[in-house]
């Protein structure tokens, strides 16, 4: 109101005097008298402007004051969420890059990997894990998949439940030993992943693990878990089963469950002996039609560890078996089984020899290998290494299981 009348009024009686100014005679005195009210009638319309500015620069300044403090509201409850004594979040994770020459055929740079870990954990209570795999394929685009993603509810010090997809605790190499940085050799054992493998690497499913102490000086460990059942893989004419699949699947085409685990005990410091074992059911899906009727299916291994000082030896047999159905469009069953031992040693903080012995056996004679393997790691930090490796491989004539290999990786930890 007063931003409206006022000036309207000043503005009125200036018009009247000017009025007034222009239609009658002034004497000296009158004109004086007019002269000084006309400057202090100047004088206060310049203080009302002031004013009107002021009063303007006050609001702006206000809104200013409300978007600052929205901010620092912000900022406040995202700290907040950040000083949360009760969660935490980490990332953790490898990468790796690697290079093979097959003897008699051209080398490539044929491994780009980032395999980042994701981490979050509430109280004492859950614990949420999760990995990708990210690699270069051969036609120049990425292969991205889910390693696993599981959350787990800690339910006493010696019980850990679990749910979701997760690597499979059959043997010891996948679940511990399979990224880059850890394993000692820059390959896989004969085996463990690729065509006809022994090993199941995932499931999805649940199931409780945990550790406790047997005696004064023994320590066990344990994994129970029930999962999809597992699928066949299947020649191109559908008349031969040509392996396991080891990833894991959300379809379930047998309806059965596979239910497995292992057990590990440690008699004493550096040593470590696990045995494994699972089993269902599983069915040939033919191409096109509806899954046969169910074979038996069955999975088993031993493992041992061995760490004293500079010297770390280790070794594993698995396999897994599905039966025979003289019905099926793929009678025949089979038994995938593989076996290794390592041992490296440190000869100082950087250098370490490694040594592998590996053999793989299957129902295909093209997928069968023997291989010795020889290689020297040098260790950058602690989690960083270059290594060098040589491969002496024996299979199937004319198959790239008989061909020997050079083997050059960087593999990172972080």
């Amino acid at each position: 109101m007063y931003k409206q009348k006022k000036p309207f009024r000043y503005a009125v009686l200036v018009a009247a005097l000017a009025a007034a100014f222009s239609t009658t005679a002034w004497s000296a005195d009158d004109l004086s008298t007019l002269k000084q009210e006309v400057d202090l009638l100047k004088q206060q319309i310049q203080e009302l402007r002031a004013a009107i500015k002021d009063q303007g620069q006050k609001a702006a300044t206000i809104e200013d004051v409300k978007a600052v403090q929205a901010d620092v509201a912000q900022v406040s409850r995202s700290q907040s969420r950040a000083m949360d004594v009760n969660s935490s979040a980490h990332l953790t994770g490898y990468g790796s890059m690697g290079y093979a020459s097959r003897k008699g055929a051209t080398g490539a740079f044929d491994t780009v990997q980032f395999a980042p870990i994701f981490h979050y954990s509430y109280k004492d209570l859950l614990f949420f894990e999760t990995e990708l795999n990210l690699k270069s394929n051969t036609t120049g685009g990425t292969d991205v998949d889910l390693e696993y993603a599981n959350l787990n509810v800690f339910l006493n010090d010696s019980v850990t439940a679990f749910a979701g997809k997760f690597l499979t605790p059959i043997g010891n190499f996948f679940p511990n030993i399979h990224p880059a940085w850890i394993n000692k050799f820059a390959s896989r054992p004969p085996g463990f992943g690729g065509e006809g493998s022994a090993a199941p690497e995932s499931a999805i499913g649940a199931g409780l693990r945990g550790g406790f102490h047997l005696g004064a000086a023994t320590k066990a460990n344990y994994a129970l878990y029930v999962g999809n059942g597992p699928k066949l893989e299947i020649s191109s004419g559908g008349t031969e089963i040509t392996g396991v699949k080891g990833e894991a699947s959300t379809n379930n085409p047998s309806n059965s469950k596979l239910i497995g685990g292992r057990f590990g005990v440690l008699p004493m410091p550096g040593l470590e002996l696990g045995i494994s074992a699972g089993t269902s059911k599983v069915g040939v899906v033919p191409s096109g039609g509806t899954i046969e009727s169910l074979r038996s299916y069955s999975v088993s291994g031993v493992d041992f560890a061995y760490q004293r000082k500079a010297l770390e030896l280790r070794g594993e047999y698995i396999q897994q078996s599905v039966g025979n159905l003289a019905s099926s469009v793929a009678p025949q069953g089979g038994t995938w089984k593989t076996s290794y031992v390592q041992a490296a040693y440190k000869l100082t903080s950087k250098w370490e020899p490694v040594i592998r012995y590996g053999k793989f056996h299957s129902p295909l004679a093209d997928q069968s290998k023997r291989q010795w393997g020889v290689g020297l790691n040098y260790w950058v930090t602690p989690s960083a290494v270059a290594k060098i490796g040589y491969e002496w491989n024996q299979g199937q004539l004319g198959t790239a299981n008989n061909d020997d290999r050079l083997l050059l990786q960087l593999a990172y930890g972080f």
